[in-house]
């Protein structure tokens, strides 16, 4: 009697039934993409023009052939530029002598971003940013552009298959299959339209909305505030004492270069809006170049609280978030320097509201240090604790800019113990947990020995029983 062939393992839903073919982008992304420098060289050729007070024929027909020439890289990358989805992969091709070909496994995808630059609003459109872990930020996976209502209906449609995708493992044998992801502008097919979850239609609930007033305050008293401050009462004191007006263009690159950046902050965080969706924490913000995200379950790596000097008087505080995403190159390290706010700033409590939306469980750093670290660290002595439960790890520190940090226990990845040379003079050691972010490591500073060493042994213990509680 011949035995029953064993049940085909379950196959990654986004397999079955995908549209073929590849698809480009939108005519009007190369006109997109050159729209910053396009407009730096308007500019630059506009200057060239005053200064030479006219222009003969030939002058600015060279101009036109440099216009030209900047627009027609755009065109040759859109032209060459090709995506698609098939066996649960975002394949996009790209390259015209050297080929690219990327591949975005949907289960790893950890957060698809919604970017519009000021021009892309105007023409109506949007492009996609995935992010995944590892890799490197200049390399990350970019649909631009798409139509904005596409590009809105592809990304919820990559999200639900990717969350299919990782889930594929735990859906029973004969449910109902999902179905083809539809191209953006084609006609949907009912008969074969993905099932949608029972809450999928349910409203947000708005967890905060950032006051810009506040916000512009708040970046005025921050350090980029304080150097802009500085600079400019330098300058204005510098003019008053020679009457020298023209020495002052001497500061002109690094008043740029602080304008730059402050505009950065503001324009990026501008409108904050967090709220709460069956598919994770949904944040849009920005004035001109606008961004909507999503913060899936499972996907926040850290939670850091940040309580600057100048903003506590006010109450103030900042709510940051860390996810699993790209390695950032050295160079670009400056322009990623803060993490993605939740809460730019707003009230202590406002704080405590978003930490139990996003934690399910609070642990409070109610374990202060050794009362020796004061003579390692006599400021910020009184600011060193840490807390632990069976969810999370949490430590504060810092006197200028207090800190404080909740680890999910499930996310580390390693723990390390550190001991300096003035730490071993004093019998204290400190204890660092790593995760997958970007940025942000758990440091439980300046313990005791024998504490720190129990930590050590404790902590994997912990993260591995968390790991097997999250399934």
């Amino acid at each position: 009697m011949t035995s029953p062939l064993p049940a085909d393992p379950p196959r990654v839903p986004v397999a079955e039934g995908v549209p073929a073919g590849w698809h480009r982008l939108h005519p009007l992304t190369p006109v997109v993409r050159a729209g910053s420098r396009l407009f730096a060289l308007l500019v630059v050729l506009g200057a060239i023009a005053l200064a030479n007070q006219r222009q003969d024929r030939g002058e600015i027909v060279t101009d036109l052939l440099v216009i030209a020439l900047a627009l027609s890289g755009g065109f040759v990358s859109w032209l060459v530029t090709r995506w698609q989805v098939a066996d649960g992969v975002l394949r996009i091709d790209t390259g015209l002598i050297r080929r690219d070909s990327r591949r975005f496994p949907l289960s790893q995808i950890q957060a698809i971003d919604v970017v519009q630059s000021g021009l892309a609003r105007v023409l109506g459109l949007a492009e996609l940013q995935l992010r995944v872990a590892g890799g490197d930020a200049s390399r990350g996976g970019r649909l631009a552009c798409l139509r904005l209502a596409d590009a809105e209906r592809l990304r919820a449609e990559l999200l639900s298959y990717s969350t299919a995708a990782a889930d594929v493992q735990t859906v029973p044998s004969g449910g109902r299959p999902v179905g083809p992801l539809p191209v953006p502008g084609a006609v949907p097919d009912p008969t074969s339209a993905a099932p949608i979850p029972a809450d999928a239609a349910a409203v947000p609930e708005q967890l905060f909305k950032v006051q810009n007033a506040r916000l512009a305050v708040a970046i005025a008293l921050s350090r980029p505030g304080a150097i802009a401050f500085a600079v400019i009462a330098a300058v204005t004191a510098f003019v008053a004492v020679t009457g020298k007006t023209a020495a002052t263009a001497t500061f002109l690159p690094t008043a740029i270069g602080i304008a730059a950046t402050v505009w950065r902050w503001f324009n990026g965080e501008y409108g904050t809006t967090v709220a709460a969706a069956p598919d994770g924490l949904r944040l849009r913000s920005g004035l001109i170049q606008t961004t909507a995200e999503t913060i899936r379950p499972g996907r926040v790596q850290a939670i850091r609280l940040v309580e600057p000097l100048a903003w506590r008087p006010f109450g103030w505080c900042r709510l940051e978030v860390d996810v699993a995403g790209p390695r950032i190159r050295r160079e670009s390290r400056s322009e990623t320097g803060r993490l993605r706010a939740l809460i730019p700033v707003g009230s202590k409590a406002e704080a405590l509201q978003m930490l139990s939306a996003v934690l399910t469980s609070q642990p409070m750093p109610d374990k202060p240090a050794p009362r020796r670290v004061r003579f390692k660290a006599p400021l910020q002595y009184h600011f060193l604790a840490f807390g632990i439960d069976d969810n999370y790890v949490v430590a504060a520190h810092g006197r200028v800019a207090r800190t404080t940090t909740w680890i999910p226990l499930e996310k580390v990845q390693s723990v390390r113990w550190i001991q300096g040379p003035v730490q071993r003079w004093l019998e204290l050691s400190s204890v660092r947990l790593d995760v997958a972010g970007k940025r942000v490591t758990g440091a439980i500073e300046d313990r005791a020995d024998a504490e720190a060493r129990e930590l050590l042994m404790r902590l994997p213990d912990l993260a591995r029983a968390a790991r097997a509680r999250a399934g």
